[in-house]
């Protein structure tokens, strides 16, 4: 009998052992609980009610890169997300609104909360390629980037103004595509010619003209084989070379012969050429006569101060 109560006595200690575990465990989980809700409602009512956010694009926009766009353009871009939290910004829309502006290429939206809330927009603009110039004798009007975009002056008045220049339609439009095809071709040109190539007329877009310093080309349409057409520049150049004062243009639009076709001498205009060249001759020669004369006549004073300043020196010395 004793045995068995001591039994039962050890089994009921057990149990009561077992229930005070699993009291202490679930008292636990749920204080754990408790905490985690405490926590997360905190947390978000820090994210709701504290000012994360940019309210003034002055003291809370910071703008890096922006050579020729100017902060004020930047900042209309990012006055949509003023006021929203800054969890609640997407700066991948923000990247995609400010590359919408002609001078900007690439763009980066950063957001911080710490210390004090702020956005840190950088900027990769675009390089100019030629200026656009409606048409001969006009004011340029935009310039070409390397992309291909059409960047307004008037909009951006400090980009740089490259000086090739690009005449052509209203309605221009240019890929990265184009502006490479184009400015290898240009670079060609400029190795046959030794002259860097100056404008390029896309007016007529079957009838384009190239002209640097001292030629101007007529290369007709530019296709797939005007490569081929621009190769028979060098054996052209050479035996042009004599006559380029009354070449006006050299056809390379044809793919069997270069047609060269020779500027009409006005009569009228050669003979005042020749009389302002005969005055301009005349007149050279008037000042080195002059010149001339006025050292003739230094000479013999000069002679003459030197006699004066012999003979002072030999009365000045003493009587042996």
């Amino acid at each position: 009998m004793m045995q068995a109560d001591r039994r039962r006595e050890w089994i009921k200690s057990r149990r009561k052992q077992r229930n005070l575990a699993r009291t202490a465990r679930l008292r636990r989980q749920f204080m754990r609980y408790l905490t985690l809700c405490g926590l997360l409602c905190l947390g978000g009512s820090m994210m709701i009610k504290l000012p994360w956010s940019v309210d003034d694009t002055e003291t809370q926009l910071t703008v890096r890169g922006n050579y020729v766009t100017s902060r004020q353009q930047i900042a209309a871009k990012v006055e949509d997300s003023l006021g929203k939290p800054l969890f609640r910004v997407d700066p991948r829309a923000l990247e995609t609104s400010i590359q919408k502006l002609p001078s900007v290429k690439h763009a980066f939206v950063r957001r911080y909360a710490f210390p004090k809330p702020h956005m840190l927009v950088e900027v990769l603009e675009e390089f100019p390629w030629a200026t656009y110039v409606p048409e001969p004798g006009k004011l340029p009007e935009a310039v070409i980037s390397q992309s291909g975009r059409v960047i307004p002056i008037k909009d951006f008045p400090g980009i740089m103004r490259p000086p090739l220049r690009l005449y052509g339609p209203a309605a221009l439009k240019m890929k990265a595509a184009d502006v490479t095809q184009w400015a290898s071709w240009c670079n060609y040109i400029s190795q046959q010619t030794k002259m860097p190539v100056e404008s390029i007329n896309l007016i007529h877009p079957h009838d384009v003209i190239v002209e640097n310093v001292e030629m101007k080309l007529k290369l007709g349409t530019p296709d797939t084989s005007l490569t081929r057409r621009l190769g028979r520049l060098t054996s052209v150049v050479t035996a042009v070379d004599p006559m380029k004062t009354k070449l006006e243009y050299i056809d390379l639009g044809l793919d069997n012969n270069i047609p060269l076709k020779l500027a009409k001498i006005d009569p009228v205009k050669e003979a005042q050429k020749k009389a302002a060249e005969e005055a301009e001759r005349k007149k050279a020669a008037a000042i080195a006569a002059a010149a001339a004369q006025s050292a003739q006549v230094a000479a013999p004073q000069d002679t003459a101060s030197e006699t004066t300043n012999e003979q002072l020196a030999g009365r000045e010395q003493p009587q042996l």
